[in-house]
């Protein structure tokens, strides 16, 4: 993020007939998406944007007091949203935009506008009690008379300012490209910060990290349900490799899934929520296996004399790739729902940890060759390649919702932690740090 004067003097102002061109879509999205804007067109991948310049100035207060200075906090929060996405260069920390009409507003955007950027924010709070009350108004500034894109009011509690910020930067991204961001998630882990590996969840950003168990055992492998109100997760807290869920938002108690002898490992859930695959060995060896949530009921898909597990579900639910060693190292293999159709991905390498992507032209996979990393496949076996190289150990990789970004875990700094990077390796950066080993990250679906 960069101040409005450096912006000045480092970019010509826009052409306004090739401004609107610029605007991104989902990166992985196979067909042209639309935007809000009817003339719009987007169909654009990761190395073929160029980012839009937008001012995000802080935000005008038009009721209540605010001690907290949310006026100026909430813009930070909201930048740092945009500027995550890796599709706007943000302008940020101007003084707010006057509440007047256009008489008083025109000449500000016009700063702007001069400056070389292409869209401004105006946030709009007003504090009433315990709640925040903000409206947002996005405009284009390339257009003569500044046309309001589209605009917003969103309600959120004072505990949760965050999340304000968040759902900001998420609708900007939906008047941009027609397809709402990822900044109103979250993300589970384990980590060791405590002496043991428990699980955690934060902001999608890093922020606020907080427990979701207290057993003191080992806790690992999250993976939410589609509607992000629990997750299933591996935990010795009994002694053994059991299959249990955790609702994180809601008071309910631990539920156990599968508590055979052997392995319960490796959970998916189903797109529509109604059956998690998993891996049991209850029967002698690791096969792959579907449990109905309503029912308690077990249905095993694979039956192979070789090790067959992680299962991972198409965006469709009509198909799973999974890991088995029935040709030797492990690879990558896909079959139908039904556990027919098998058919194999990758042919070298030792290939684990498949994660399909939202878009379901992709899967990506942890690969150990000199070391383990993350690599991508199409679901045909077509398009193989390579999204880290070192330094140390990068694996465990989790889709976000709109499938431009992963998170993964990575052992570069000593310490394994968690990183992000888009879809297409580029723009890596650390997302955890301080005390314990962060792993095993699980990027939820957009919050309710």
């Amino acid at each position: 993020m960069t101040s409005l004067p450096r912006l000045a003097r480092r970019l010509a102002p826009p052409a306004a007939a090739a401004a609107l061109a610029i605007f991104a879509a989902a990166v992985l999205g196979p067909a042209p998406a639309r935007s809000q804007n009817p003339d719009v067109e987007l169909n654009v991948r990761p190395g073929q944007i160029r980012k839009i310049n937008i001012a995000v100035p802080d935000f005008t207060i038009v009721g209540g007091a605010d001690p907290q200075n949310w006026a100026k906090r909430l813009p930070e929060i909201t930048s740092a949203d945009l500027a995550f996405t890796s599709l706007f260069s943000v302008v940020s920390g101007t003084p707010a935009l006057p509440q007047g009409g256009d008489d008083a507003l025109k000449p500000r955007l016009q700063e702007f506008a001069a400056a070389g950027a292409l869209q401004a924010l105006q946030g709009l709070l007003a504090v009433r009690g315990d709640r925040f009350e903000v409206e947002m108004r996005l405009y284009d500034l390339t257009s003569p008379e500044f046309r309001l894109i589209g605009s917003k009011k969103l309600l959120a509690h004072v505990s949760e300012p965050r999340r304000a910020a968040h759902k900001i930067a998420d609708e900007v991204v939906l008047l941009v490209t027609g397809e709402p961001g990822v900044a109103d998630t979250k993300m589970a882990f384990a980590s060791t910060r405590s002496g043991v590996k428990e699980l955690y969840l934060m902001d999608y950003d890093g922020a606020g990290p907080a427990a979701m168990t207290a057993n003191k055992s080992i806790n690992m492998s999250p993976n939410w349900s589609p509607d992000s109100r629990s997750l299933a997760f591996t935990s010795y807290m009994n002694g053994y490799p059991f299959l249990y869920r955790i609702f994180p938002f809601e008071r309910r108690p631990v539920q156990l899934l599968a508590g055979y002898a052997g392995i319960n490992s490796s959970p998916a859930w189903s797109p529509d929520g109604r059956t998690v695959a998993l891996t049991l060995s209850k029967d002698g060896n690791p096969e792959i296996y579907l449990l109905t949530v309503a029912t308690g009921a077990f249905r095993r898909l694979t039956t192979h004399a070789a090790i067959d597990t992680e299962p991972t579900w198409s965006p469709t639910g009509r198909e799973l790739a999974f890991v088995s060693d029935r040709s030797g190292p492990a690879q990558i293999y896909v079959m139908d729902a039904e556990g027919t159709n098998v058919r194999r991905v990758t042919s070298s390498g030792f290939n684990t940890q498949p994660r399909w992507s939202p878009k379901g032209d992709t899967i990506a996979f942890t690969s150990r060759q000199r070391s383990h990393d993350i690599w991508a496949v199409g679901p045909d076996g077509s398009n193989l390649r390579r999204l880290t190289a070192g330094p140390g150990d990068n694996e465990s990789a989790s889709w976000s919702p709109n499938g431009r970004h992963l998170v993964f875990q990575s052992s570069r700094l000593g310490g394994t932690q968690l990183f992000t990077m888009l879809a297409d390796g580029s723009e890596q950066q650390v997302l955890t740090g301080g005390p314990g080993q962060a792993s095993s990250p699980a990027w939820s679906p957009r919050l309710p």
